[in-house]
């Protein structure tokens, strides 16, 4: 019977999954009731009524950790609110360990847990064997164990959201389609169903495994795809306790919880496939997949033999369910880049039930704030490149997300699917010399160099990995000879035309109106003074400005540019990132190096900080702007592709006399740390202002034309509230920080490691960490003030924490 739709909404949500639901509860809670849920078929029907129902407080990123540890508080509450009991338990969970790398991984999680104040307890073999008596201790070293853990029902849960959305107000119509976003001068109006048309202020994408292919209609990019996915339930089990605490086997690669007298386990396969190729029968609803036994049997022998109860017990259901899974194991929440109005809240990797209430508050909240609540930016669709949400990447790439869910989480994990895309000028070349490659955006980078004559392979730890004596000796080289990196993947948009300074002056918070051939670091700030981006512009002519962004920011960065043009201004922007290759020359004897293969003058009076010339190396004219990422004196080299190998050629031959080495992105991430030097989406993101991250230097309040987000900059600066950015190192020389470590003041948690290293000229690990003034105190200098450690493997390390840098902090040798 066809529905009465009505004819306008505030907002429409596409899917009744545990998301869409979700959403729909948060914006009713709020009391925006104008909202509309429509369901192709039944609430629930497409991956959320088989999810196995885990929920547990932490997740491997602060706001996916907040999505669940709220999720929990909502579990606790919502029966009382609705009526609708959610099936929540309360058991506990214990994650163990056969090995120690994965107990070091798992004590780690136990340290970040600290920072949510969430409880994790170090179990030995024996408490672990008496709490999961089921178990086989053999090979089991310890593990962690989260009283707060435990399990929900999902259709009972997303019943409870949705009648509490229904409560208020909110409109739940199920079996009907929506064929079609409708979008008019680049923003979502409404949605065409089956049944009719809708017209909405705001249109949510949260259909689930469909949500790529409504999305690419509207080119939207919704970097996700359907794995198969396996669990079975065990028959009844005679006296099986019904307060066993979850069980997570992580080398197993199982789970294991209670389910009414059954065993329920799935796996993360060793092997995943992904599902759905062809596209999605439309009759697909509480639908099964296929059990081929070979696809688990190697995961289901290390169950039967991790609890040997499974060898005499029958197995009551074989499952296989879609999932999905995204390229890069992070959700997408947010905007479309290119459709305005149009949000997407799809593709969590398996942690729908525990992150689901969260993720759906936070986009609701996101909808009517106009802004995101809170650090979303590893989620932003943005992130996303055009060919990473082209269903041949996706085939590719989303079912090793899978894969990985249980594996260790190497501190510098590199996919093994999709590789070799894209190549700079300089790859052939710097792989003859030894480069170990890693990957970012497609982009292959190299990350550190062997010896010559061998084959560079990565032996992942968190300890020191193979690689970490090469590293330091590319360290050396930059900060007493001189070393060379490839820099080609950084992001190189010009911004041209008559208003070109003038529409940078707006965005910029630095004097974008500077000579031609002078460079300037600046950040680009949104309205309410958080750093949207931090960027070097280069002034190139009278109309024309090169904006380098890091590698993994280009695309959102040229979309903050261009969603902030105004019609009335004549400004052209292009991607210029393919055009140049890069080489960045750095430390004491760079001067020398470009002085041995040019014809000009590189002192410093006559190639100042913060200039770039045009010259010829060899036979090839180049750019250089005098800048540098190490903390060193150095210099950035552009080349055009078909000069780039003569010009590595060049400087790589001249420059045995001075004793350079080629470095990778291992080294430079060292050097940079040491040098107290930011990076946008680890150190900071658009929640933070320039006075937390020490970057004044970079804003001009006064300048003429007013820059986007300059009064709250100035008011938040005035305010004072940090946390505030600071170097770190430790006392001891041994242990290695990688990030989010908690930092510790007077034995208190007062911050996390923001990002971590092994700084060849400190000698000892180093950070940057976000660490909060002590309480009752106005005065960022007295965060240096008490006795610091960090947590590091369930072992307190003394530390130094100081607001300026521990290497250089007066800059002189890169000013030299």
């Amino acid at each position: 019977m066809q529905k009465q739709l009505p004819s306008h909404a505030q907002v429409v949500i596409i899917g009744g999954g545990i998301h869409g639901c979700s959403v729909a509860y948060h914006l009713a809670k709020e009391g925006w009731t104008d909202v509309v849920l429509l369901e192709r078929k039944q609430l629930t029907s497409g991956t959320t009524w088989h999810a196995a129902g885990l929920v547990g407080q932490l997740q491997g990123s602060h706001a996916t950790t907040a999505f669940a540890k709220y999720g929990i508080e909502l579990l606790e509450d919502i029966e009382a609110e609705t009526g609708q009991n959610p099936g929540y338990r309360r058991s506990g969970s214990i994650s163990i360990a056969v090995n120690d790398e994965r107990m070091a991984e798992l004590k780690r999680k136990a340290d970040f847990a600290s920072l949510f104040d969430i409880e994790a307890h170090y179990l030995n073999t024996d408490e672990i064997k008496e709490r999961w008596p089921l178990m086989n201790p053999d090979g089991v070293l310890g593990g962690i164990y989260m009283p707060s853990d435990g399990s929900a029902n999902p259709i009972d849960l997303t019943t409870a959201l949705a009648k509490g959305a229904r409560q208020r107000g909110a409109k739940i119509i199920e079996h009907i389609k929506v064929e079609e976003v409708l979008v008019s001068d680049g923003k979502a109006s409404g949605v065409r169903t089956d049944q009719g048309t809708i017209t909405a202020d705001f249109v949510v994408n949260c259909a689930g495994m469909w949500a790529r292919s409504l999305g690419q209609q509207n080119n939207v990019g919704v970097p996700l795809h359907a794995c198969e996915h396996y669990y079975l339930v065990t028959e009844a089990i005679k006296d099986l306790p019904s307060d066993l605490p979850v069980l997570r086997s992580y080398c197993d690669g199982t789970y294991f919880k209670e389910d009414a007298g059954k065993l329920l386990f799935g796996f993360a396969h060793n092997y995943a496939k992904p599902w759905g190729m062809k596209g999605i029968s439309e009759d697909f609803c509480f639908d099964s997949l296929p059990f081929v036994e070979d696809d688990v049997m190697d995961v289901l022998e290390l169950a039967m033999n991790r609890v040997p109860l499974l060898q005499e017990t029958g197995i009551r259901t074989f499952f296989n369910g879609p999932e999905s899974y995204s390229y890069d194991g992070r959700f997408t929440l947010g905007e479309a880049p290119d459709v305005k109005g149009y949000f997407v809240l799809a593709g969590v990797n398996s942690t729908g039930i525990q992150s689901g209430s969260g993720a759906g508050r936070a986009l609701a909240q996101w909808i009517m704030k106009g802004h995101p609540p809170m650090d979303l930016s590893e989620m932003d669709p943005s992130r996303c490149e055009e060919f990473q949400a082209r269903d041949p990447y996706l085939q590719e790439r989303c079912p090793e997300t899978l894969v990985l869910t249980y594996a260790m989480h190497w501190p510098n994990r590199q996919r093994e699917t999709a590789r070799h895309l894209r190549k700079s000028p300089f790859y052939h070349p710097m792989k003859a010399k030894g480069a170990f490659f890693t990957e970012t955006q497609g982009w292959e980078r190299p990350g550190w160099f062997g010896p010559e004559g061998t084959t560079p392979e990565l032996e992942y730890s968190f300890g020191r990995q193979n690689w970490f004596d090469y590293a330091q000796a590319e360290q050396k080289a930059a900060r007493e000879d001189v070393a060379m990196i490839d820099y080609t993947m950084l992001g190189k948009l010009m911004v041209e035309g008559p208003d070109a300074e003038s529409f940078l002056q707006r965005i910029c918070t630095n004097n974008m109106a500077m000579p031609v051939g002078r460079v300037a670091y600046t950040l680009m700030l949104n309205e309410r003074g958080g750093i949207e981006s931090d960027v070097t512009v280069a002034r190139h002519a009278s109309e024309s400005f090169m904006v380098m962004s890091s590698i993994s920011h280009t695309r959102r960065d040229f979309l903050h540019l261009r969603d902030h043009l105004q019609p009335d201004e004549d400004v052209q922007l292009r991607d210029a990132t393919s055009s140049f290759g890069v080489l960045g020359i750095m430390g004491p004897k760079s001067r020398d190096l470009l002085a041995a293969v040019s014809d000009i003058d590189v002192s410093h009076d006559a190639f100042p900080f913060n200039s770039w010339q045009e010259f010829y190396i060899g036979h090839a004219q180049v750019k250089a702007q005098r800048l540098s990422y190490s903390g060193e004196l150095g210099w950035e080299i552009f080349v055009t592709p078909d000069f780039a190998e003569h010009v590595f050629d060049m400087l790589h031959e001249a420059g045995q006399e001075f004793g350079l080495k080629l470095i990778g992105g291992e080294a430079l991430n060292a050097l940079r740390i040491e040098k107290g030097f930011v990076h946008w989406g680890h150190d900071m993101a658009y929640t933070e202002a320039p006075h937390q991250m020490g970057l004044e230097f970079a804003c001009k309040p006064k300048k003429e034309i007013p820059f986007i987000g300059r009064d709250a900059y100035v008011s938040r600066k005035a305010e004072g509230k940090g946390p505030y950015l600071c170097a770190l190192r430790l006392h001891d020389s041994a242990p290695l920080l990688h990030h989010n470590e908690p930092v510790l003041r007077d034995g208190k948690v007062a911050g996390y490691v923001t990002a971590g290293a092994y700084g060849y000229t400190i000698g000892s690990a180093v950070g940057l960490c976000l660490v909060s003034l002590p309480d009752g105190s106005t005065s960022k200098t007295d965060i240096e003030t008490g006795t610091y450690s960090v947590m590091v493997e369930g072992q307190e390390i003394g530390a130094d924490v100081s607001l300026t840098p521990f290497y250089d902090p007066k800059s002189t040798k890169m000013l030299s």
